[in-house]
């Protein structure tokens, strides 16, 4: 039987969640210690009608460990490059988008792989045989003010990567990254979400009291280009150490961040928002690079010739060991690797400092922190809708000037640099048979969840896999987002085509989704593997 789909547009849904902003149906969203972003309705429902759509990927979990990545070794690692095994070899394009939260689930009366299959029950589906889109699918979980989200895209475009004798590599690459993160993500935030998506009554009293984090919500995007060299510096029988070194110029594309220590807000007549009491530092650049998230995923994480507003260094520096030369059989001229003259190692392991620099905005952007004692009364009428209509910059300029005359305001320098989301990457590999290896992946995140940054959460990965020159497997199982969500997620490479997910197992076996993720793209080497 053919897959079922869902009978529902997504951004239809967020056209209608939109319609009722402007008339002041709704009036915002409201978090424990933090914020009151952009569109409060709609950007934070956004989060959450995410985790309904058959949503994009991650942290290329299954790639990164393959003896096949080629160019792509050099974003992880870029010694890496040194254990290439082809003379030359091209990324064409690839793509990865991640969304993960604790607020809000998928939960369904079937799973997944039902609806892949084409066996979900009758009654779930509507007169043209798909399945009947329910608001009570989503449904709030208990979070308390520990309620988080995150959403990443990233797009590797061009790549290119040559081995120069025996033991030097070069190659160069480019990239964009956008990123959301929210942090501190209070109950009633979620429960006033439902209802936002349940279009169900809202309570009069629905309010939310300061809690004792700190809430943060940050949005960046930039794009690079890159420049990478590897070189073999001992190449023995039984061992060989590789280092590598990527230098990287930065093009940032905007930045958003509101940090606050307490944030208490009251609905008010569901067309205005009672501030009782309040302490936030809101930064926001110059651009437009907010409107291209609802612009969709793909849109959101292309690269940008316009609105560039930023630039930056930034370095990844790489260290490769192996040793050992595998088992006899692995010795004697493997074809399925394609080259007869491989080095073949028992096992390998890697260490690297990545994405170490920052992007520097100069004047391009502006900060300023409010605060009250006494409520105050925002108005979400026609006046804040068209604001934000124009774009997030108008937005929050709206924000500002209402903070100028009804608030304790105070200008802050502008915030002119924006750190990369720098992490240490630890890897190893053991090649158990042939065909057949065991590696494991440890990703730490150097950037604190509360500095003003992009941030990429840690994760802890084992990746068996099997691996040819054609045809390659891998099931990544590990814990993610910073080692809170255990996941199963599945890689499968055949030729230059590749997909993957790092939780795309365990999320058809159940019924209850918290997010999807997915990563495809087409590399190929060019001429034969190296000699």
């Amino acid at each position: 039987m053919r897959a079922q789909k869902f009978d529902i547009s997504f951004f239809g849904r967020i056209s209608a969640i939109q319609e009722n902003l402007d008339s002041g149906r709704f009036s915002c969203l409201i978090n424990p210690h933090a914020h009151m972003f952009s569109r409060p309705n709609l950007f934070l429902a956004i989060v959450f009608l995410l985790q309904a759509q058959s949503i994009k990927a991650q942290s290329f979990s299954g790639l990164q460990s393959s003896n096949f990545a080629g160019v792509h070794s050099l974003f992880s690692n870029p010694a890496l490059l040194a254990s290439m095994q082809y003379k030359r070899h091209s990324n064409l394009s690839t793509f990865s988008a991640d969304i993960q939260n604790n607020m809000v689930s998928l939960n369904t009366p079937f799973s997944l792989w039902q609806a892949i299959n084409g066996n979900v029950p009758q009654q779930y589906l509507n007169s043209k045989g798909r399945i009947q889109w329910k608001n009570t699918f989503l449904q709030a979980q208990s979070v308390g003010v520990e309620g988080w989200g995150n959403l990443n895209l990233e797009w590797r475009g061009p790549s290119y990567a040559k081995r120069v004798g025996n033991r030097f590599v070069w190659a160069v690459a480019s990239r964009t990254r956008s990123n959301i993160a929210i942090k501190h993500i209070s109950q009633g935030t979620v429960n006033y979400v439902n209802y936002l998506l349940n279009a169900s009554p809202m309570p009069k009293d629905l309010w939310v009291l300061i809690a004792p984090q700190p809430f943060s919500f940050q949005a960046n995007a930039y794009q690079e280009l890159s420049a990478s060299m590897a070189m073999t510096m001992v190449d023995q029988k039984k061992i060989k150490m590789s280092m590598g070194v990527t230098g990287k110029y930065l093009m940032g594309l905007g930045h958003v961040s509101i940090i606050s220590e307490g944030l208490q807000i009251e609905d008010f007549n569901h067309d205005s928002l009672r501030i009782v009491k309040s302490n936030l530092q809101v930064s926001y650049s110059q651009g437009q690079f907010m409107q291209r998230f609802l612009q969709g995923f793909i849109v959101g994480g292309l690269p940008m010739v316009r609105n560039i507003i930023g630039s930056g260094l930034g370095f990844d520096f790489g260290l490769s060991i192996e040793g050992g030369r595998g088992s006899l059989v692995s010795q004697v001229k493997d074809n399925w690797l394609g080259n007869p003259g491989a080095r073949n190692y028992r096992w390998r392991f890697s260490a690297a400092l990545t994405d170490w620099g920052n992007v520097n905005y100069g004047n391009q952007t502006k900060s300023f922190r409010m605060n009250n004692s006494q409520p105050q009364i925002l108005r979400i009428d026609s006046s804040f809708s068209a604001a934000f209509a124009k774009g997030s910059v108008e937005g929050f300029q709206y924000i500002e000037d209402f903070a100028k005359q009804n608030m304790n305001y105070t200008e802050l320098k502008s915030l002119s640099r924006v750190d990369l989301p720098t992490q240490i990457q630890l890897q190893g590999d053991m090649r158990l048979a042939s065909f057949f290896y065991v590696a494991a992946q440890l990703r730490q995140s150097l950037v604190s969840a509360q500095k003003i940054g992009f941030r990429q959460p840690s994760s802890l990965v084992i990746v068996p896999r099997i691996e040819t020159k054609w045809l390659e497997f891998s099931m990544p199982l590990g814990l993610f987002q910073d080692y809170r969500m255990p996941m199963v997620g599945s890689y499968f490479r055949l030729g230059p085509i590749f997909l993957g997910s790092d939780n795309v197992v365990s999320a058809f076996l159940t019924n209850k989704v918290k997010g999807l993720n997915l990563y495809f793209g087409l590399s190929t080497s060019l001429g034969k593997c190296k000699k």
